[in-house]
């Protein structure tokens, strides 16, 4: 049961950003857009907090999501303060590649953790 609430909360959150994105094309409806886009987040996020599967039971998980959300929050709202308007699309081009990297990372991380041959052999080759 807790599985299919989890899958429809991640599938709401998809429905939620695909209309964000919808939103964000006219300047009537962007700030609709961006709202519906954070709440898809938001769902995404809770929505993940909550599956076993993904953080297990321990608390030692929470405490590095809740990290890794301050030191996000702190570099967002440094970013903020000291960026100025016309400096924002070297920002977003920037913002965009941590993101990038971070998702090479993770990738990098599941790859070199799992235990399937094929697996391994990427690893081998890559290396």
């Amino acid at each position: 049961m807790v599985d299919s609430v989890i899958n429809l909360t991640y599938l709401a959150a998809s429905v939620l950003f695909i209309l964000g994105i919808r939103g964000l094309t006219h300047p009537r409806t962007a700030v609709r857009g961006n709202l519906l886009g954070a709440t898809g987040m938001l769902l995404a996020v809770v929505a993940t907090l909550l599956d076993q599967e993904i953080l297990g039971t321990g608390s030692e998980a929470y405490g590095l999501v809740l990290g890794g959300v301050v030191l996000g929050a702190a570099i967002g709202a440094t970013l903020a303060l000291r960026i100025e308007m016309t400096a924002m699309p070297e920002m977003v081009a920037l913002l965009n590649a941590f993101g990038g990297g971070a998702s090479a990372l993770v990738a990098g991380a599941v790859l070199v953790g799992a235990t399937d041959p094929l697996a391994q052999t990427t690893v081998a080759t890559v290396a």
